[in-house]
């Protein structure tokens, strides 16, 4: 067996058409051959069907996730925890610490997150990144409303009300500290409404 059936036995090769982003919003396509094992193969395959997609599809939707969030959040200190495990950390603090903890972060945390992955910060940038939180981080569904003057920022979780209480504050108060809007947050056992208006 020469080298080459050997590698054809042990891996298979695929092409992935890897998409690129441009400022000016054109799309564009690559051509990348990827050489996989066997077993990340069936996997891939496996997990495409069961998404009802392609296996290029997945692929790009991977290789998106690590351009947009992992290779930036590994270095900047995100960690994993299950929401049981979440639930139990908020249930024992009571709700004015959460409010307190939430606002001091908001005042901090934010202007940094924004800065390590967009290098500035403006309105659309906090939104930008306040989406892909919510995206990847998983920690509420996102949804913006907005005529250009008026934002309503509406995000539905199942982690309760503590949870909407800390979060609502963090991100209430990054806006008034980062942009210097004076947001209106309203939450509740599954939702957090945050409205402000922009001059």
């Amino acid at each position: 067996m020469d080298v080459y059936q050997y590698q054809q036995k042990c891996y298979k090769l695929i092409h992935c058409s890897t998409r690129v982003r441009y400022a000016t919003t054109k799309r564009n396509t690559t051509l990348r051959t990827v050489r996989l094992t066997r077993d990340l193969d069936n996997l891939l395959q496996k997990d495409a069907k069961a998404k009802r997609m392609s296996v290029n599809s997945l692929m790009t939707a991977m290789i998106t996730k690590y351009a947009e969030w992992d290779r930036h959040a590994e270095k900047f200190g995100f960690v994993s925890l299950t929401r049981d495990g979440l639930r139990l950390i908020l249930e024992a603090v009571d709700d004015n610490k959460l409010s307190q903890i939430g606002k001091h972060h908001g005042e901090t945390t934010n202007k940094e997150f924004m800065m390590f992955w967009f290098k500035k910060i403006n309105i659309h940038i906090f939104l930008d990144g306040l989406s892909l939180f919510c995206k990847y981080a998983r920690v509420a569904e996102y949804d913006l409303e907005t005529d250009g003057k008026n934002y309503t920022i509406t995000m539905h979780h199942e982690l309760g009300e503590k949870w909407s209480n800390w979060l609502g504050h963090v991100i209430s108060q990054g806006i008034e500290t980062d942009l210097g809007l004076n947001p209106k947050l309203d939450f509740s056992k599954s939702s957090i409404i945050i409205k402000f208006l922009v001059p």
